[in-house]
């Protein structure tokens, strides 16, 4: 039989792809590379010197496996033991687990375990048959997210609803659509956070906007909301048993919006937003701040999950995930440059901002950047480590923060425009202190629904504005006032879905504001 022993190359780069498939909307495939490549190449390199000492392939193989499983994999095992820690053994602690895991897997590498396998024929082949399965999953959901960006026709999905009648002159208004990330509608704050937000919203209204009162989202994760409204459509033709949200990147790179106005002479100008499916890189004027840097969230994780945590709880290692930084000087950038330089621009111009605050992670606390100590993660709800109290209290520090911004952003913007602009400050979705993305039962709608949704309209066309507008209708109303269109207004409605299962909606319109439970 012939000696093939290529599970350590594969294992080597499993740890990596999965990291990669958990995390395909944050993190660019691209950053694979050179990791794909420096990795393989290393542990080839241990297997040959190994194979020389040994003089035993399958032993080789083995023993390579368990030192990339030792090195790549404690940190997960450290994650776990944090959960077993008890007031007798601190399985957390890397004075005790680290000791220990390097034992365990020094014995199974020992000659004596080696001598007690009678077929290491039997073993080879069936870890190759694993490391292959597990190499082959990945690959195809990383390749199949990366042809849903790229191939996928947004146009498909679309409801063009007839068509749509545009017209634009030379004095057409620049229009600027500020996402606000998680922003909730005043009531919800008042209601269940106990927090007024009267004194923006008067500045706000002192300043000429309109604020829908009743507004809410129509869907409940980011780019599932902004794929809809950048498209005026529902999503209701993405197939239900797709999990790929790579769909999205390519509904919103590619939006009937973009389309539209690019075809009535407008150029896109966006801005880097931190979170890849709202990267808009192919824009006419893309703002990305020089200052940060050329950092991969991807190594950041990849040293996390390794035994290399070690180094960087001690202090010892640095890593570009475990700060914050890049974050902040990415949001300042944001406002710095909406309020400065992009007004300047030679319109008509199209800016798309996506901020991701006050969404977590909570990184300003009124007027000043603050480091939360933990790992950059957008997650909320459940997941959120310090629970609801702390949730609610730290969203309000970067709220605030937000709200001072936006007054002084909006006050640049204004004075800085060649001609009046039209501004939509919307949020995509509300807060998640009582969120759970894995079950509607367990999830205040009402907070997760209402949002911010406020519009400034040269020549007051705020009766074209319904009381209850929801982001699905925002460009069809914009489009209809300014440019001659008739496009037909959508019933409002709400759909929630699951993070494992994005696309599989769920009608929740009759529900969405009814009362929370909170106990």
């Amino acid at each position: 039989m012939k000696k093939i022993v290529f599970y350590p190359l594969l294992f080597s780069i499993d740890p990596l792809l999965l990291l990669l498939v958990g995390n395909l909307s944050d993190i660019p495939t691209r950053k694979l590379f050179p990791f794909i490549l420096v990795i393989p190449l290393c542990t080839a390199w241990l297997f040959w010197s190994l194979n020389r000492w040994l003089r035993d392939i399958y032993q080789a193989g083995f023993v390579t496996f368990l030192i990339t499983f030792w090195f790549f994999d404690y940190g997960t095992v450290h994650l776990f033991a944090n959960i077993l820690n008890s007031g007798s053994i601190p399985w957390g602690s890397h004075w005790v687990l680290l000791p220990l895991w390097t034992a365990v897997l020094a014995f199974l590498a020992s000659g004596w375990v080696w001598k007690k396998i009678t077929s290491p024929q039997t073993i080879t082949l069936f870890l190759n048959l694993v490391c292959l399965l597990i190499t082959g999953y990945t690959v195809f959901r990383i390749s199949m997210d990366a042809v849903a960006r790229f191939v996928y026709d947004p146009g498909a999905a679309q409801d063009d609803r007839a068509s749509i009648g545009f017209s634009s002159t030379v004095d057409s208004p620049d229009i600027y659509y500020i996402i606000l990330d998680g922003y909730a509608r005043a009531d919800v704050l008042q209601e269940l956070y106990h927090y007024d937000n009267s004194a923006f919203l008067e500045a706000l209204s002192d300043r000429g906007f309109f604020i829908s009162a009743e507004s809410q989202s129509n869907y409940v994760q980011t780019p599932l909301s902004l794929a809809s409204s950048l498209n005026m459509s529902y999503l209701d033709g993405l197939p239900r048993s797709n999990h790929e949200r790579g769909l999205l990147m390519g509904m919103i790179r590619n939006s009937k919006v973009r389309e539209l106005l690019h075809a009535a002479g407008y150029k896109l100008v966006a801005l880097s937003s931190g979170y890849q499916l709202t990267e808009l890189t192919d824009a006419d004027y893309y703002f990305s701040s020089p200052h940060l840097g050329k950092t991969n969230d991807l190594e950041g994780l990849l040293l996390n999950n390794s035994v290399a945590v070690v180094l960087v709880e001690q202090g010892w290692l640095d890593i570009p995930i475990t700060h914050y930084g890049q974050a902040q000087e990415r949001i300042r950038y944001t406002f710095a440059s909406l309020t400065n330089e992009i007004p300047t621009i030679d319109g008509p111009k199209f800016v798309f901002a996506h901020l991701i605050a006050p969404h977590p992670p909570f990184i300003f606390n009124q007027d000043q950047p603050v480091d939360p100590g933990r790992f950059y993660i957008l997650v909320e709800g459940g997941s959120f480590t310090g629970g609801s109290k702390m949730y609610i209290r730290d969203y309000l520090g970067q709220l605030t923060f937000v709200n001072q911004q936006i007054i002084q952003t909006i006050d640049g913007i204004l004075a800085n425009s060649a001609r009046p602009p039209i501004i939509i400050l919307q949020g995509d979705h509300g807060p998640g202190a009582y969120l759970d993305m894995q079950s509607v039962e367990n999830t205040c709608l009402r907070e997760r629904f209402s949002i911010l949704n406020a519009y400034y309209l040269p020549g007051g066309a705020y009766h074209d504005i319904p009381g209850d507008i929801t982001p699905v209708n925002t460009f069809a109303m914009i489009l209809n006032a300014y440019f001659g269109s008739q496009i037909q207004l959508l019933e409002n409605k709400q759909y929630f879905s699951t993070w494992n299962k994005p696309f599989a909606f769920i009608d929740v319109s009759n529900k969405s504001q009814l009362p929370c439970d909170i106990r």
